[in-house]
């Protein structure tokens, strides 16, 4: 088989000159930056910007078929779940500009500081909300960007690394993403494993019972790390910290964490983020200007300077403080796309999944195939798609239960995501975060390689399953009319699901 055949599927794939995995040259460009940026201590999201743009640029001069290159590339820039982002992504920048403009962490800062809670104990507090909100959301994006903003500058000051600060807000949005109920990924997971025995997919219901118990012992572990792992910030020292406590420390601070609760009760309820969002940003408003905390100037306001004009404000400042990271992620979005109709992400997938024949062996290699796709940079749902056929057709050869299928390929996927440093996760929140130091000047610059490694939940997911897999834990089987048989601890089918 030369470079450009393909057994993955039907249909024309998408060719490059000397070889398809050219395809992956997009990705390299956008990881580079990164990598030189952690090392030299400087963060600039139109340097990423700029390196990744040019990858786009560079791969379609080994494109086969030009004008194909740029219908893929713009076609996965231009899907509903992208156009979602930009949307979701910018009323976010508003929302953030006007927590910090309303000194939200403030609040924050009177109200642990005088509780007595900092350094590592505010840090296990921050992955405990999280945990909390992206359960009852199901969305991690909108976890660490609506409880970063409050908490992260609160806890640099309070005492906490600000790289496992990061990490806790990452690793807290993964466990309900992973979990939820309401979560897209348990929905995708779940919706991709068929029953051998009955019609249809598995329900959601019984795959969140069965994995419960794999996220909550990564989460107890996680829990106990950012417990006692680290003695508190190396960037400021008790005296620095002392005066930034009296300098930020504003108790009118916390009114502002209602706009904060309105978001996660409407975002409860199942109301679409956009919407929980904009309640958010208009509750705020109303209590920020009744208060006088905010005011009306701080929203939108003419600046003059001689004869140049600009609007400046919560409202433009918001909006355009976003910009690059949608830019990169839409870029992400497209080189994705050629990942796809290459054909090497089904190729090597459908390889891997020839190689095994024991239960123990097949839910390993369901843990290989979920990770591969997570490696994809962050686009967990793109990834399940291609993943679950081939998850569901090993599956089924050796009797395994939907249930864990699903949760394999949800936890193997999910967790990658949430945990390589070019992740659109991770990478959106580094942003973020840099971001606030216009407001908060004692921040430090942060990427991805800062803090990935620090975020627990997944990374902790991520090896529990292979060794579940290894050794049989929670392995159950496909009984009569789908029914749960348990196979705990043995790597053979059992007679009665045969």
């Amino acid at each position: 088989m030369n470079e450009n055949e393909s057994n993955a599927g039907s249909g024309q794939l998408f060719e490059f000159y000397l070889s398809r995995w050219l395809c992956l040259l997009p990705l390299v460009f956008f990881i580079i930056p990164l990598l030189w940026m952690s090392v030299i201590r400087v963060g600039s999201m139109s340097v990423v910007l700029g390196f990744t743009l040019l990858g786009v640029i560079l791969t379609s001069f080994f494109a086969k078929d030009q004008n194909k290159y740029w219908e893929v590339v713009t076609g996965g820039m231009l899907k509903p779940s992208v156009a979602m982002f930009v949307l979701i992504f910018t009323i976010v920048g508003i929302f953030a500009k006007m927590l910090a403009q309303s000194n939200v962490a403030g609040g924050v800062i009177w109200l642990a500081s005088s509780a007595g809670v900092e350094g590592t104990m505010f840090t296990a507090f921050v992955f405990i909300a999280c945990c909390l909100l992206s359960t009852g959301s199901g969305s991690s994006m909108a976890t660490v960007l609506t409880l970063g903003p409050p908490l992260y500058p609160a806890g640099v000051i309070l005492g906490a690394d600000p790289f496992l600060l990061a990490g806790a807000l990452v690793a807290g949005a993964n466990f309900g993403d992973n979990l939820a109920p309401v979560s897209d990924t348990t929905i995708v997971s779940a919706a991709g494993q068929m029953y051998q025995n009955k019609e249809g997919p598995a329900d959601i219901g019984g795959v969140v019972r069965s994995r419960f118990k794999y996220a909550i012992i990564a989460g107890v572990i996680s829990l106990i790390l950012y417990l006692f792992i680290g003695s508190g910030s190396k960037f400021l020292t008790p005296a620095e910290a002392t005066a930034l406590i009296a300098k930020y420390s504003y108790a009118k601070g916390l009114l502002m964490l209602i706009p904060v609760a309105v978001i996660i009760y409407f975002a409860v309820k199942g109301t679409h983020i956009a919407t929980a969002l904009t309640l958010g940003i208009v509750s705020g408003a109303i209590i920020g200007l009744v208060f006088g905390i905010l005011g009306f100037d701080d929203f939108l306001m003419l600046k003059t300077a001689g004869k140049k004009m600009s609007l400046v404000g919560i409202i433009p400042d918001g909006v355009t403080m976003m910009i690059r990271q949608i830019l990169v992620l839409m870029l992400l979005m497209g080189a994705g796309e050629l990942i796809i109709e290459t054909g090497l992400m089904q190729d090597m997938m459908g390889r891997l999944s020839n190689m095994v024949s024991k239960p123990a062996g097949t839910e390993l290699m369901m843990c290989v195939l979920g990770a591969l796709v997570g490696l994809m940079g962050g686009f967990a749902i793109m990834g399940m798609a291609i993943a679950a056929p081939f998850v569901n057709a090993m599956g089924q050869d050796q009797k395994i239960h939907p249930y864990k299928r699903a949760n394999i390929l949800d936890a193997m996927t999910t967790s990658t995501c949430h945990a390589i440093p070019w992740s659109k996760q991770l990478f959106v929140l580094a942003g973020l975060l840099t971001a606030m130091k216009e407001t908060y000047d004692f921040v430090p610059v942060i990427t991805t390689t800062d803090f990935f490694m620090y975020c627990f939940h997944p990374w902790i997911l991520m090896i529990l399953m292979p060794i579940a897999a290894i050794i049989g834990y929670g392995r159950i089987f496909e009984g009569k009319d789908g029914s749960v048989v348990k196979g705990y601890w043995k790597n053979e089918i059992p007679k009665e699901v045969l």
